[in-house]
């Protein structure tokens, strides 16, 4: 990868991980707004963690889908690995890339999540906490949503 590909997707990352950042804080905030404590069980956390990736991808998909549009970052790199090749088939039908890369993190990130607060012996987590960790989470998975979504739309052969 070139630097200005690099820059240009490191660019895409932040924007996306800043928007994240806010709109996951914000979210959080209104849904536990008059709760002291969260809580931080394996099933409360599964279905939290599910819900953001589910929105977190579909918000990223298409934005990714129209800046690539705007850019013309069409097929700039060769699709070489299984994985990258799958992908660049997949976002020609967004709502499966959606949900495929939302259901493959989310189980994944669910046990990370619930071994830690696990490890630890949280059972519930305050308010005010829980809010810094779900913006950071969610500018974190928005960042990684991009460059996940932007690496196959820019090995994608041929239009959309």
């Amino acid at each position: 990868m070139n630097r200005e590909l690099a820059a240009y997707l490191r660019i895409q990352a932040s924007v996306s991980a800043a928007f994240s950042f806010f709109i996951g804080g914000m979210a959080a905030a209104l849904i536990y707004h008059k709760a002291d404590f969260v809580p931080a069980g394996a099933i409360s956390t599964t279905i939290d963690i599910t819900i953001t990736c589910l929105l977190t991808f579909a918000i990223t998909t298409p934005f990714c889908r129209a800046s690539l549009h705007r850019d013309k970052i069409l097929g700039v790199f060769a699709a070489k690995t299984p994985p990258t090749r799958l992908l660049a088939r997949l976002f020609r039908r967004p709502v499966l890339l959606v949900v495929s890369l939302s259901l493959c993190a989310a189980p994944a990130l669910s046990a990370l999540t619930a071994l830690f607060f696990a490890l630890l012996g949280v059972a519930a987590v305050p308010f005010y906490l829980y809010i810094v960790l779900k913006s950071v989470f969610s500018a974190m998975l928005g960042a990684f949503a991009t460059c996940a979504v932007f690496m196959p739309v820019c090995t994608v052969q041929g239009k959309l």
